[in-house]
């Protein structure tokens, strides 16, 4: 199918040491990234692109694993394949992950030699007993030194990644680690809650008993951190997302606004929407050999039928403040698509226990109908989406 303008995801799925929390695709015991999953991945940019009839890209985002254990080299070659395969504008926003005992002058340097103007650190904590028992590689100096060096050395935009609730964590260390991220003037900031996946360290530590944690004291220092973030001026516009205005990341606004993506790497997901919503979607093998021999030969491939794609509108989109609206559904789903009956009077009946907000945009009850679950509802999320669910899957 075609997409003249999508998004790039670049998978780097290779780690020194896996964190214990982590559950995405990527192997640990590596200390550089082999020359050959390069070379497969630029093919694989290459050939998508092509297939795609991709004209431009609007967003490249280079995540992990650890893709600041890229070579300078293996920047630049993945750089240029980027901008060779389609249209990428100077101002075009192109964000790499870093972590934080990777980053020298000489990196950043680099960085902005190859076009990349914004970066993601994860410093995750700077409390060293929580990021020691998470098998983070930085302690809170290595953390603080990066920092250091971004501020010296770095002019584009950048952001930092904290979690909320490691454990060892309290509200005194976490409050102290969030003044100190700000200093360095960050324009945005991810804070995520504490996830516990089955089969990572932390999870199973979890189901054996062998982690006493506190959810309740997780939960209320997320809020807390929330309210703390938003007076310092940075705005939540997504669950865990915060920025100063205007420095939203608009890669991962892609998704949560259902947008065409295309992934490249072994374990990256693509996903492609026709005119009527439905969408071509393919996840490559995380068998890195394999995916080496032939990067488009070893994906799996679905289809998106439109029902689930409606269920995918709303459970990415309402995890934004901005919440859902039908101009954006008629967008993704045709001229003389709307919200059910049923969606709207859920709003409603939530927007009666004032955990959401529901506007009419143009003529009075007959314009644009959207509605959001703003700050009071948003962390009620999960309980809306299940009623979404049983309404949507009965239609």
């Amino acid at each position: 199918m075609k997409v003249s303008e999508p998004a790039l995801y670049i998978h780097i799925p290779f780690c020194i040491s896996k964190c214990h929390y982590c559950d995405f695709f990527s192997l640990g015991g590596n200390s550089a990234v082999s020359d050959a999953y390069v070379e497969a991945l630029c093919a694989e940019i290459r050939e998508r692109a092509e297939a795609a009839g991709v004209e431009k890209w609007t967003s490249v985002y280079v995540g992990g694993g650890t893709p600041s254990l890229l070579s300078c080299e293996q920047l630049g070659k993945i750089s240029d394949t980027v901008k060779k395969s389609a249209f990428l504008d100077a101002s075009c926003e192109f964000t790499i992950e870093l972590n934080p005992d990777d980053i020298t002058k000489e990196l950043l340097q680099a960085l902005e030699n190859c076009g990349i103007n914004r970066i993601s650190v994860g410093i995750q904590s700077f409390c060293d007993k929580a990021l020691n028992f998470s098998r983070r590689r930085a302690d809170s100096l290595k953390n603080e030194n990066a920092l250091k060096l971004i501020k010296q050395f770095w002019k584009k935009r950048f952001s930092v990644d904290l979690i909320c609730g490691l454990p060892f964590e309290s509200q005194e260390s976490f409050l102290s680690g969030l003044e100190k991220a700000i200093s360095y003037n960050p324009d945005h900031i991810s804070m995520y809650s504490l996830t516990f996946e089955e089969e990572t360290p932390f999870g199973k530590l979890l189901n054996q008993n062998k982690l006493d944690y506190d959810f309740e004291f997780s939960d209320s220092l997320w809020l807390i951190g929330r309210d703390f973030l938003e007076s310092k001026g940075y705005l939540q516009y997504e669950v865990s997302n915060f920025s100063k205005p205007g420095f939203e990341s608009l890669h991962n606004l892609c998704y949560w606004n259902h947008k065409s993506y295309i992934g490249a790497g072994s374990g990256a997901t693509g996903t492609l929407y026709f005119s009527d919503g439905s969408a071509f979607r393919y996840t490559n093998k995380t068998d890195i050999a394999e995916y080496i021999k032939g990067p488009l030969n070893c994906s799996l491939d679905e289809k998106i039928d439109t029902k689930t794609s409606v269920i995918e509108f709303f459970m990415m989109g309402l995890r934004k403040i901005s919440g859902v609206s039908e101009g954006a559904f008629k967008l993704s789903f045709g001229k003389k698509a709307s919200f059910s009956e049923s969606v709207k009077e859920l709003a409603l009946k939530w927007q009666k226990k004032n955990l959401c907000q529901v506007n009419y945009g143009g003529d009075g009850e007959k314009g644009d109908f959207s509605f959001t679950l703003g700050k009071s509802g948003i962390i009620y999320l999960n309980r809306f989406i299940v009623e979404l669910l049983s309404l949507l899957e009965g239609e």
